[in-house]
């Protein structure tokens, strides 16, 4: 999968972009120096100025956000209206599959993706990935079986996920530096707007104009967005020579390793809140119908902040900490989840969650770059990442499915998804002891 034969759809090559800022031209995604296209890391020049482009950057990057984890976050809807209505048939864990196989292709099709992006592929990733993402959702609109809805709203739109998310961060990532966790941080709200606005869109208009047209409106709406994003992002880093789809010095790794592991078991134990808090609300308390519609909305909505403020002290007191902590207070949060039974301690746990959610998922791509010592195999690095990520959600909610069962054992999936959220957090916490030691004082 090398040159010009891996390609992810039409075969244009992203231009080296000269912005005048510090670096000239000849310079790595980070500042770091590259010469003649080759790969290799020298000594890092003066970081880059954020300028008027680089923030449009963040813009394209927002969009891609929106239409991925966005998306994504916005599953749980889809998994109540499956397990009521459409495929009332199926089991919790069948229609679950759904939505991990979609997010697992979304990482698994990264670790492919950061080669093609670090070759200069960046605009064939992100058309091809806007045709099969927004064909993928008008295809699910109208789906009649089972297997038709895994195949286009799991499989297809899973791969064009796939395709568009990783350029978000590794594109923002080649244009800041000293803000380079709170730039990131701003493009990631696109996930968080995404997972208030689709929720609302998908339960008001099922209501009005039934659930294929609600679905084709949401596909619109990716169509407008990704064109947006296409057309608006530039690679700033000139094509490199081929490379290996796997960092290999990466399992050598320690700090990055443990970093990984506690990513997986992180996105495991929230998604798993995320696809099920709604269902647990009418099962175990006193909320309303109405309200528990707007519980992925309220987790979303708070999610803004917590993307946005710890993002901002993470390039202060450094991502990897703000991670770890926030992982902590989610897993806390979980476990008193097997306490609440009123419909006021649901929307404040809803809020303080979605808030520490947002945190998490906000900062995995600066955590990744501080501990990349070579800045020139960012893109293949955070491609592993995700696709470490991946599998872990492949069976995360599945399994959670199976807990649950026909009886409805939430304590269990509960207890699931907290020892998750914990082992993340110790992970996270030895990933940063590897690094730099248990001296506070130091900024990871």
């Amino acid at each position: 999968m090398e040159g010009k034969t891996v390609e992810c759809g039409v075969s244009d090559k992203t231009p080296p972009i000269d912005l005048g800022a510090a670096d000239g031209p000849g310079h790595g995604a980070d500042g770091s120096h590259v010469s003649n296209g080759n790969a290799d890391a020298t000594t890092p020049p003066s970081p880059p100025k954020a300028n008027l482009f680089a923030w449009l950057q963040v813009v394209g990057a927002f969009c891609l956000n929106l239409n991925t984890w966005g998306l994504m976050n916005a599953f749980g809807v889809f998994q109540t209206f499956y397990q009521l209505h459409f495929l009332q048939s199926h089991s919790a864990s069948s229609i679950a599959w759904i939505g991990s196989t979609q997010a697992f292709l979304l990482f698994l099709v990264s670790i492919a993706a950061g080669p093609i992006f670090d070759r200069g592929y960046l605009k064939s990733l992100l058309w091809t990935g806007s045709v099969l993402l927004v064909l993928g959702m008008f295809l699910t609109s109208i789906a009649s079986e089972y297997w038709q809805v895994f195949l286009a709203q799991a499989v297809m739109t899973g791969l064009g996920f796939g395709c568009v998310y990783l350029p978000a961060p590794a594109v923002v990532s080649q244009y800041f530096h000293r803000n380079m966790a709170l730039a990131n941080g701003v493009a990631s709200t696109g996930s968080a707007l995404g997972g208030i606005i689709f929720p609302i869109v998908l339960t008001e208009m099922q209501l009005r104009i039934g659930f294929g047209w609600a679905v084709r409106v949401l596909a619109f709406f990716l169509l407008v967005t990704s064109v947006v994003a296409a057309t608006a992002m530039k690679s700033r880093t000139p094509a490199r020579a081929p490379r290996n789809l796997i960092d290999r010095s990466a399992f050598h790794d320690v700090p990055y390793i443990l970093l990984n592991l506690g990513l997986v078991f992180g996105f495991m134990g929230l998604y798993v809140v995320f696809n099920y808090i709604q269902l647990f609300a009418l099962d175990e308390t006193t909320v309303s119908s109405s309200q528990a519609d707007y519980l992925l909305v309220t987790i979303n909505a708070s999610s803004l902040p917590g993307r946005l403020i710890p993002s901002y002290y993470a390039d202060r007191v450094g991502s990897i900490n703000v991670q770890t902590a926030v992982a902590l207070v989610s897993a806390v949060l979980t476990f008193c989840l097997l306490a609440v039974r009123t419909a006021p301690a649901i929307i404040v746990v809803s809020v303080l969650f979605g808030f520490a959610a947002g945190a998490f998922m906000g900062l995995p791509a600066a955590a990744v770059v501080n501990l990349s010592a070579d800045k020139a195999k960012i893109g293949t690095r955070l491609g592993m990442t995700l696709a470490f990520v991946g599998m872990g959600v492949l069976i995360g909610n599945p399994i959670a499915g199976t807990i649950l069962g026909s009886d409805g054992n939430w304590v269990g999936l509960l207890v699931w998804a907290g020892a998750l959220l914990m082992a993340s957090t110790v992970s996270m916490a030895a990933s940063r002891i590897a690094k730099v030691g248990f001296g506070f004082a130091r900024v990871i």
